[in-house]
């Protein structure tokens, strides 16, 4: 086959004691089942199902793999069944082998690829060296050091340095945050798994809450850092090889494991975290990250337009958050005072700190803003360059290499004149040296063992980082930085931000380049970005380059597109040589119409060569695509076989309606529970409606509680997530409450549960239908307590209701506190006292709609100041909605001032997005002053949004200057707008230059590229 190139072949392929790759896997494997207690097949399979996402797995292949048969091609199978067979080999005691499963299989897999292809393959020993698994990752928790905490796990050393404690950590006082870590902390101590991230701005406290919240842990748990080779592989590694339980895992700049910043390896990390969390026979696990709050918003929030990239990460980060202020409020600096009498760091600290920053003080702040300030303007260079880096590129750990190379654009003409010879290293160690007890502004990253890459990198400060991404928010990069980029990166994901980021700045022959460089290294995520500037500049042969080099590289709509270019042309010829180059270097959607294409001009034994190499190939699209073909053509069985192959939940959808039309009712079962299992709801479904309507209820009821078990155990794994807990699409009326008509269901999947209930009264009685609400009452389902209390009322047993419900309120469930709150506000006869004790308890146990009531009630009593306080607690918990409706509310009123300044007291909590609704919704003359304001305060979007309103207030000279500061913080949209305008009357054709080459690095119009 030419798709695959073989790798290894079967005459040379020695494993350990003389065995085969495969063998020496199915003998691992083996043993490991065996120590397990040798668990059924079919256990297993359901063991399997169980996963989140489900891990689909059939007894067949399972008996296969054992044996040595055969070798699994789906990795999370494989690691699955390391992970479970281990956990239970433990449990009974067992030793279990020190071996690396990745290492196992991967050998097993290339052996296999080379008895395929039978070309000469590369020479492989397997050694007990080479398969070793690392031992249990991370440092006891017990052994950690104080001393450790700034040197290796990358808390803020404390700058104020007092006579005796140089180096010491200040005494810690606990703020509101505090208590959200450790109530994660203690569950995962207590046995359930779970995740906490700590958002807010540099120096703010977010790494010392993590520091002295795992101090909490049992004795043995460990405490492990991922870094090499690189933060993101090293993790992604690792959770599918295995972590052991009882580890903390410490993610310190989440961005750098999650999201754009950690390319390719984004979600499996995601994935493998969410697998990890919820899975409870593998834990328990913690999981503490920090992270800024402007890459917190990048990662956790659905982009506006486009396929969302990172859905795997946006799942996992849902509810997680919990936000770190970046200043210390009266009640938290009374206890500080209370401590500093007994810590001199405290003490000077709360004397010299502003505005109540007192971290940032600590962490020494102002001192590293002294240094820059009045650095040498060769090392401010160097600085503002690593700067940019970081805010554009995402990179904080930079090579000297680029350093150097793009430093002297950020020199004038005599700045640069006056260096010396050595005027680098003169920066450099300038700039790296320690101050006051701080670290550099630059400080030296040493190389870790095992890191191919030795370059030594220099971490830029964090503080500085935030503070230069205000500093330079207006200011585009010279054209040595992105000259540098070219010459001293080569990450494709920090080179993909570099190019956007040039781009969005209208200077589009730098993004250019910069997406050529990432396209000719073999990544086409920016091919179609690429191909964009190049029909933007009339230039259609370099854009049916980039499409070609694309299709050619596995990008398949370029490769769609130029095929379908290509047969409108006429020129068949020319899309076959395209279609045989691409499958020949393993494009798999060229393969398979390839092989389509054969097949249709009957070349049979070509097209099923083609067809073989589309079966293995891995692409779950492709490989869905070829199903569909089969089940078209009748080949069921074979349909059934790739399906298997593709091992998603697609694929498991599928296979359990194949199995309903044609398979037998076990069939039909195992693959709807399979498909249940990946979240594809509607074949279980399917399946209890039919097995009801043909009076089959004993089997419908094994349906219905199966899904219901599922159900509950996917909603207690969201309800444990941190942040404000949502009860209710709105208010409701008392009436509501015991209201006989049909109960709305809330967000979820709570029809098995709502027709397993009306099943069992058809079948069993109600109070059957009964115990089955009662028992998911009992896990904190609301709805099916409030049906429950429904159901009490209806049949006249109001009094157990209401008991009911007192008791459940008692016990802390959080729709029963929420609803007594609710009456008790609407009751006239209620006093007032008691209503608000209720709603005070409901907004501390995290309800959202008691923070929107306290918020509604406190305003329309002419509490002004009170109803700002409530509705600003709830946006810090992330339920904006009442703040909003109060900004609104005043702007209705003509209360504009009590509107914005409630706005900009939102600021710290929420970032700027309720300000720029705010300007967004006004009129000109109430919103330009606020934009002028937001302006001066650097937020981004106000230069473009002042353009276009004083573009349209005749202001074209002021217009043009803000849409070009607005191009270069980044916004590219407002200074288009404008050049599209004046390009109707534009005699010098500036305007038409600007629109067709875009702008050079230094902001003047560029010449045709």
């Amino acid at each position: 086959m030419t798709g695959f190139p073989a790798v290894c072949g079967p005459d040379e392929v020695v494993g350990m004691k003389g065995r085969t790759a495969a063998q020496e896997l199915a003998s691992v494997l083996g043993g490991l089942h065996l120590k397990a207690g040798k668990p059924t097949l079919q256990a297993l399979v359901r063991a399997g199902r169980q996963q989140v996402p489900a891990v689909s797995l059939s007894t067949s292949s399972l008996g296969d793999w054992l044996k040595g048969e055969s070798v699994p091609s789906n990795r999370a199978a494989v690691g699955f069944l390391f992970g479970h067979l281990t956990a239970l080999a433990r449990r009974r005691g067992e030793p279990v082998p020190d071996v690396s499963w990745t290492k196992l299989w991967e050998e097993a897999c290339a052996e296999k690829r080379a008895l395929r292809g039978g070309r000469p393959p590369r020479p492989r020993v397997v050694t007990a060296e080479s398969l070793a698994a690392p031992a249990g990752r991370g440092t006891l928790v017990s052994s950690l050091q104080a001393a450790d905490a700034c040197s290796k796990w990358e808390v803020h050393p404390s700058a104020v340095a007092t006579s005796g404690n140089e180096g010491a950590l200040p005494l810690y006082v606990r703020r509101a945050h505090d208590a959200a870590v450790r109530q994660v902390v203690a569950q995962a101590g207590a046995g359930s798994s779970g995740m906490v991230v700590l958002v807010g701005g540099s120096s703010s406290g977010k790494t010392r809450a993590c520091w002295e919240a795992v101090q909490e842990l049992p004795a043995g748990w460990r405490l492990w850092h991922p870094l090499v080779p690189t933060p993101a592989k090293a993790l992604a590694d690792a959770l599918e090889e295995g972590v052991a339980p009882r580890t903390a895992i410490w993610l310190n700049e989440l961005q750098r494991y999650v999201g754009e910043s950690a390319g390719k390896e984004a979600e499996r990390v995601a994935a493998g975290l969410r697998a990890l969390i919820q899975d409870p026979e593998r834990g328990p696990f913690l999981v503490l990250a920090t992270v800024w709050p402007e890459y917190w918003t990048a990662m956790a929030d659905r982009p506006f337009m486009g396929a969302d990239r990172y859905p795997q990460a946006r799942e996992l980060l849902a509810g997680r958050a919990v936000y770190v202020p970046s200043s210390f409020d009266q009640a938290v600096s009374n206890d500080m005072r209370a401590v500093g009498a007994h810590d001199p760091q405290l003490a000077k600290a709360m004397e010299r700190a502003i505005d109540g920053q007192i971290t940032q003080y600590l962490a020494g702040a102002p001192a590293l803003t002294d240094r820059y300030r009045t650095a040498p303007p060769g090392a401010a260079a160097l600085v503002r360059a690593a700067i940019d880096l970081s805010r554009l590129g995402g990179v904080s750990r930079i090579p000297p290499g680029f350093l150097e190379a793009a430093a002297d654009g950020y020199l004038s003409d005599s700045e640069y004149d006056a260096l010396g010879e050595d005027w680098f290293e003169q920066a450099l160690a300038y700039a790296a040296t320690p101050f006051r007890g701080v670290r550099g502004m630059l400080s030296l990253v040493r190389t870790r063992p095992g890191v191919s890459d030795s370059t030594p990198r220099f971490l830029l400060a964090d503080y500085l980082d935030q503070a230069g991404r205000k500093e330079r928010l207006y200011a585009a990069p010279p054209a040595s930085f992105w000259q540098a980029a070219r010459r001293h990166l080569d990450e494709p994901q920090v080179l993909t931000s570099l190019a956007r980021a040039a781009q969005a700045r209208w200077r589009d022959q730098e993004a250019a380049l910069l997406y050529q460089q990432v396209l000719d290294s073999g990544d086409t995520s920016s091919a179609l970005s690429l191909e964009w500037l190049w029909k933007e500049r009339g230039r259609p042969e370099e854009a049916a380059r980039v499409r070609r080099k694309a299709a050619l590289a596995g990008h398949v709509p370029a490769l769609e597109e130029h095929l379908r270019e290509l047969v409108d042309a006429a020129d068949l010829a020319g899309a076959e040589q395209v279609l045989r180059e691409a499958a020949d270097k393993g494009v798999p959607a060229a393969q398979l119409i390839l092989a389509r294409a054969l097949e249709e001009d009957d070349q049979l034994d070509e097209a099923a060569r083609w067809y073989d190499e589309v079966a293995r190939c891995g692409d779950t699209e492709v490989l869905h695509a070829y199903a569909s073909d089969l089940r078209s053509s009748g080949d069921l069985d074979h349909a059934r076989r790739i399906l298997q192959a593709a091992g998603d939940g697609k694929a498991a959808r599928e296979l359990a309606f194949l199995a309903a039309e044609s398979g037998s009712a076990e069939e039909a079962e195992k693959a709807a529970m399979d498909a249940f299992a990946y979240g594809e709801t509607r074949p279980l479904h399917l399946l209890a409606q039919k097995a009801v309507a043909e009076a089959r209820s004993a089997d419908g009821v094994r349906y219905y509680r199966h899904a219901v078990a599922v159900m509950e155990r996917r909603r207690r794994l969201h309800s444990t997530q941190s942040g404000l807990t949502d009860l209710l699409a709105g208010p409701r009326p008392l009436t509501d409450f015991i209201n006989p008509s049909k109960l709305p269901m809330p967000a979820g999947e709570t029809w098995a549960l709502r027709e397993l209930v009306v099943l069992l009264d058809e079948v069993e009685g109600q109070q059957a239908g009964d115990e089955a609400l009662c028992s998911a009452a009992g896990g904190g389902n609301r709805w099916a307590l409030e049906m429950l209390i429904r159901r009490l009322h209806e049949r006249g047993a109001g009094q157990d209701g209401e008991a009911l419900l007192m008791k459940k309120a008692a016990e802390g469930e959080l729709w029963a506190l929420w609803t007594l709150a609710h009456r008790a506000r609407h009751d006239a006869t209620a006093y007032r006292a008691q209503a608000q004790d209720l709603l005070k308890s409901a907004a501390a146990a995290g309800i959202a709609q008691a923070y929107a009531a306290m918020v509604e009630d406190a305003e329309n009593a002419g509490l002004t100041e009170e109803a700002d306080q409530w509705a600003l607690r709830a946006a810090a918990g992330n339920y904006t909605q009442p703040l909003w409706n109060l900004i609104r509310g005043r702007e209705k009123t003509g209360s504009f001032d009590s509107a914005e300044r409630l706005a900009w007291h939102a600021v710290t909590s929420l970032g700027t997005s309720v300000l720029r609704q705010l300007a967004e919704k006004r009129n000109a003359d109430v919103a330009v002053p606020l934009l002028w304001r937001a302006h001066e305060a650097g937020m981004p979007w106000a230069p473009g949004m002042l353009a276009t309103r004083l573009e349209a207030a005749g202001e074209h000279t002021q217009a043009e200057s803000l849409a070009r500061i607005a191009a270069d913080t980044g916004d590219r949209d407002p200074l288009e707008i404008l050049a599209g305008k004046r390009a109707c009357d534009d005699p010098g054709g500036g305007w038409m230059a600007l629109l067709a080459n875009g702008l050079t690095a230094q902001g003047t119009t560029a010449l045709p590229w």
